[in-house]
This record gives structure tokens, C-alpha cells and sequence, in this order.
């Protein structure tokens, strides 16, 4: 196995597992209410993530697919039955959500990649959040590299 597929599988895994700490620590209801409905998410989720705007939304929803999906549960997965978009989603989510890890959450990003993360200094469900978004940014980076 190269070390482009061995990178993109440990660092799926990593997102799969710190996703499941995340949706552990909000709570199955405040991740749908994060994705679908902000302003029913509990104080102190919405304490935890600075407040939920429409990148965390996307993010979050992000963390249900790929627990879901084919590197999680494989419960969601490519096939010729599942419309285009889906299949595409499942594909590239790794880098579709490695983009919006590194646009929106750059800082935070490098710092969990890099070793300088405080993890003392947040709570549970900062630091699986922010794991996730690494995990994927460096599983989205790795899986263009291989292509």
C-alpha cells in the first residue's frame, strides 16, 4: 500500500472516530438541529462552537456522512441507483470538506495538524470538531495527491 492510501485511510479514520466523539458529545438532536434548525441547538453546544453559522452547518453535516458513509458505518455508498450528486458527495467529501476546514477554520486547522493545538483549553466537542476538520483536510489533501 502507498503512503498516500495509507495516510487517506489513517486520517479517514481519525475523522470517523473524532466525528463519533463530536456527535457523542452534542448529542444526536443538537447535531440534526445544527444541520437543520441553528436556533434550536442547546447554549452550550452553540457556547462550545462559538455560535453555529452556515459553515458549521455544512460541516456538521459533513461529520453525519462521513460517520455514515463508506470510511464509517457504510451505511451510505456509491451505486449507479443513488443520484449524481450523492455519488460525487460521497466521493470527494474528504476534500470537499478539507475545503471548507481550510477556509473557514484555517488557524485552528494548523494548529490541531501541527502539534500547537491547546487541548486543554477547549472541551470535547471543540476538539473532536476541530480533530474531524484536520483529519479530513489531511485525507482530502492526501486522496488529490493520489489522483
Amino acid at each position: 500500500m502507498s503512503w498516500q492510501n495509507t495516510t487517506k485511510k489513517v486520517a479517514g479514520a481519525i475523522a470517523v472516530i473524532s466525528g463519533i466523539v463530536m456527535v457523542l458529545s452534542v448529542g444526536i438532536s443538537d447535531v440534526f438541529n445544527i444541520i437543520a434548525s441553528p436556533e434550536d441547538v442547546s447554549a452550550e453546544v452553540s457556547a462550545s462552537l462559538n455560535g453555529i453559522d452556515f459553515i458549521d452547518r455544512v460541516a456538521v453535516l459533513g461529520v453525519a456522512v462521513t460517520i455514515l458513509g463508506g470510511a464509517g458505518l457504510g451505511l451510505l455508498s456509491t451505486s449507479k441507483d443513488n443520484p449524481p450528486f450523492l455519488n460525487t458527495t460521497l466521493t470527494y467529501l474528504p476534500v470537499i470538506v478539507g475545503f471548507l476546514a481550510f477556509s473557514a477554520f484555517g488557524t485552528e486547522v494548523w494548529e490541531t495538524i501541527t502539534g500547537g493545538r491547546t487541548w486543554d483549553a477547549h472541551d470535547d466537542i471543540s476538539n473532536s470538531y476541530m480533530l474531524f476538520l484536520a483529519s479530513s483536510l489531511v485525507s482530502g489533501v492526501v486522496s488529490l495527491l493520489k489522483k
